[in-house]
C-alpha cells in the first residue's frame, strides 16, 4: 500500500469519524448574547470560558441548553428578565439547538414562542426575523440586511453617519460553515474622526475622502472546516484574547480585522486551545519593489505577519488560567511558525542568527477567579513585551490589566465593573518600524496605547429585556508616544514620561434590543481633557443617538 493511498485512507477514516454535527458560525462578540452568558457563568449557572473570543453559533446554542436545562430543573438562579431573555436568544440559534437535540417542542408548548411552519422570508418558523432563511440537513443559509444611522452633537458643531450592507451565514453538510458581512459608512458633518487613533472604535483600513466627509468600508468573513472537538479557518476577521470590559490587553478588535488561517481545539470542558497565522498590513513601502507604471506607479508594503497561540486551561468551574505568545514577523513568510505547538519566542532564536531583526516576540497571560456566592468575576491579564532582569538596556516593557465584575450588587438585575490598566512605555512599540505590534498603524490591544493607564467603572441596570441603563466613568492619564528617531530606554523614559495628558469621561446610555439584531442607543456623555498633545477630536458636553439593524 502506498503512502499516498494510505494517508487518503486515513484521512477519509477521520472525516468520517469526525461527520456529527459540528458546523461553526462565528458570532459577532457585538451581539448581546456574550453579555447574557457570562452573567449566568458569574452567577455559577453555567461554565464559561471567555478568554478566547469569538464563540461559535453551536456553542451558544450549546450553552443556552444548558441554561434552559437548569431553568426545568430550578429556576432559583435565573431571574425572571433572565428566563425572558433565554427566550429570546432560543428564537436567535434555534437552528443549532434542533441539532444539538434541544426540544423546541416544549417551548412551543408552555411559551408559544415558536411557530413550526416553515417560511424563507420575513419571519422565519422560529418567529425570528430574517431577510432569508433556509435550514435543511445538509444546508443553511440565512441573510441579514445591515442598516444603521447615528447623530452626535458636540459644543461647536454636530455630525451623523450612515452605512448599509449584508451579513450572511450559513453551512454546507455538518462541518463547513462560512459567514459573510460586509457594510459601507459614510461619516459627515463636523469634527470627524478621521484617524480613530485614540478612540475605542476599530481603526480604519480603506478610507476615500469626500467633501463635508468620507467614507470607508468594513469586511469580515470565515470559511471553517470543524470536527467534534476543533476546527480550522481560513477567514478575515477579529479574535479575542485575554479579559478586559473597556480594552483588552493581548488581542482585540482596535485595529482592522486582518486574513488569518486559526485552529481551535476544545477537547475537553476544562482545555481549550487557539492558533493564529496571519497577514498584517506593515504601512511601510519597500523601496526595492516600486514599480513606475504608464498611468500610475506602484508601491508594494513590506510583508508583516503575525502569529499568535493561547493555552487556557479551566481546572475548576471558577478558575481559568492561560498562557500564551505571539511573534510578529517581516519581509518574507516563516515556515517554522506554521508549527502550532512550537515555542514561538525559541523560533525566534532559531531564525535571529544571524539576523537580529528576526522577529518581535510577546509573552502574556490571563487570570479569572470567579466567585459564585458573591456573583463576582475576578480577573487580570498580562502582556510582556520586553523583559529582563539582568540588561537595563531593556527594562520592563509590560502591561497589566486588574478588575472585577459583579452580578447584583445590592439592587437586583444590575451590574458593577471596576478595571484599571497600565500600560508602560514602549509596549507595543519595536526598534523596527515594520515590525511593531500592530496593523495597518493600530495597536492589535488595548486603545488607549502605551505610556498610559486608566480606571473605568461602569454600573448597568437592566430595566426590561433588552432595555438597559448604564453609568460610566473613565479617566486616563498618556504622556508622550515612542519615537523612531532617539534610542528607546533612556532615564527620561519613565512611566508617563513626556507631555502630561489626562482625559476624563463620565456620562450615561440608554440602549434597547426591540427585535433580534435592532437597537436603539442614546447615550450622554462630558469630556475634560487637560492635553499638551491633542488625543481627542472634541471637548465639553456630547450627545449621540443612533438606530441600527444587524451592526
Amino acid at each position: 500500500m502506498s503512502l499516498r493511498f494510505s494517508f487518503l485512507l486515513f484521512t477519509f477514516y477521520f472525516l468520517h469519524l469526525t461527520s456529527s454535527f459540528a458546523q461553526v458560525n462565528y458570532e459577532p462578540v457585538s451581539n448581546s448574547v456574550y453579555e447574557y452568558l457570562e452573567r449566568l457563568s458569574n452567577k455559577g449557572v453555567i461554565q464559561l470560558n471567555e478568554e478566547i473570543l469569538p464563540f461559535s453559533r453551536k456553542y451558544i446554542a450549546e450553552k443556552i441548553k444548558q441554561i434552559g436545562d437548569r431553568k426545568l430543573e430550578s429556576g432559583n438562579r435565573i431571574s425572571e428578565i433572565e428566563g425572558k431573555e433565554l427566550e429570546f436568544y432560543i428564537r436567535e440559534y434555534a437552528p443549532e439547538l434542533e441539532r444539538i437535540g434541544f426540544d423546541l417542542k416544549d417551548y412551543v408548548a408552555t411559551n408559544k414562542l415558536i411557530d413550526l411552519k416553515s417560511n424563507n422570508f420575513g419571519f422565519d418558523k422560529y418567529n425570528r426575523f430574517r431577510l432569508f432563511s433556509y435550514n435543511s440537513k445538509d444546508f443553511g443559509l440565512f441573510l441579514d440586511p445591515i442598516l444603521s444611522y447615528s447623530y452626535t452633537s458636540y459644543k461647536n458643531g454636530n455630525s451623523w453617519s450612515y452605512s448599509s450592507g449584508l451579513r450572511l451565514f450559513g453551512n454546507f453538510s455538518n462541518n463547513i460553515g462560512f459567514e459573510l458581512q460586509f457594510s459601507d459608512n459614510h461619516p459627515r458633518g463636523d469634527y470627524l474622526d478621521r484617524n480613530q487613533d485614540f478612540s475605542r472604535l476599530t481603526g480604519y483600513e480603506f478610507q476615500p475622502g469626500t467633501k463635508g466627509g468620507f467614507d470607508f468600508d468594513q469586511m469580515n468573513a470565515n470559511l471553517t472546516y470543524s470536527w467534534n472537538w476543533g476546527s480550522i479557518t481560513l477567514g478575515k476577521d477579529y479574535n479575542y484574547y485575554g479579559s478586559g470590559e473597556d480594552g483588552k490587553l493581548i488581542l482585540s478588535d482596535k485595529a482592522p480585522s486582518f486574513p488569518f488561517v486559526k485552529i481551535e481545539a476544545d477537547y475537553s470542558h476544562w482545555f481549550k486551545f487557539s492558533y493564529i497565522h496571519s497577514s498584517l498590513n506593515s504601512q511601510i513601502i519597500d523601496s526595492s519593489e516600486i514599480r513606475e507604471g504608464t498611468l500610475r506607479d506602484h508601491f508594494p508594503k513590506v510583508e508583516k505577519y503575525f502569529v499568535a497561540h493561547m493555552f487556557s486551561f479551566t481546572p475548576f468551574q471558577s478558575l481559568n488560567i492561560s498562557l500564551g505568545e505571539s511573534v510578529v514577523y517581516s519581509d518574507k513568510f516563516e515556515p517554522i511558525y506554521l508549527i502550532p505547538v512550537a515555542f514561538f519566542r525559541i523560533a525566534d532564536h532559531y531564525l535571529t542568527d544571524p539576523d537580529e531583526s528576526a522577529g518581535n516576540a510577546q509573552l502574556f497571560a490571563s487570570i479569572w477567579y470567579k466567585n459564585f456566592w458573591l456573583k463576582t468575576k475576578f480577573y487580570g491579564s498580562l502582556f510582556i513585551d520586553e523583559f529582563s532582569t539582568y540588561n537595563n538596556e531593556y527594562p520592563q516593557a509590560a502591561a497589566y490589566n486588574l478588575g472585577f465584575k459583579s452580578i447584583d450588587p445590592i439592587i437586583p438585575e444590575s451590574e458593577l465593573i471596576f478595571e484599571y490598566t497600565r500600560i508602560n512605555p514602549f509596549v507595543y512599540f519595536h526598534a523596527d518600524e515594520v515590525q511593531t505590534y500592530q496593523n495597518y498603524g493600530y495597536d492589535l490591544g488595548h486603545w488607549i496605547g502605551s505610556n498610559a493607564d486608566q480606571i473605568y467603572l461602569s454600573f448597568k441596570k437592566r430595566i426590561l429585556r433588552g432595555l438597559d441603563f448604564n453609568l460610566f466613568y473613565s479617566f486616563i492619564r498618556k504622556g508622550s508616544e515612542e519615537s523612531f528617531d532617539e534610542p528607546r530606554y533612556q532615564d527620561k523614559h519613565s512611566f508617563l514620561w513626556g507631555d502630561k495628558n489626562e482625559v476624563t469621561e463620565y456620562g450615561a446610555e440608554i440602549s434597547y434590543e426591540l427585535v433580534h439584531g435592532f437597537h436603539i442607543r442614546t447615550m450622554y456623555s462630558y469630556f475634560d481633557e487637560k492635553l499638551k498633545n491633542k488625543l481627542l477630536i472634541f471637548n465639553g458636553n456630547l450627545f449621540s443617538f443612533s438606530v441600527g439593524y444587524g451592526m
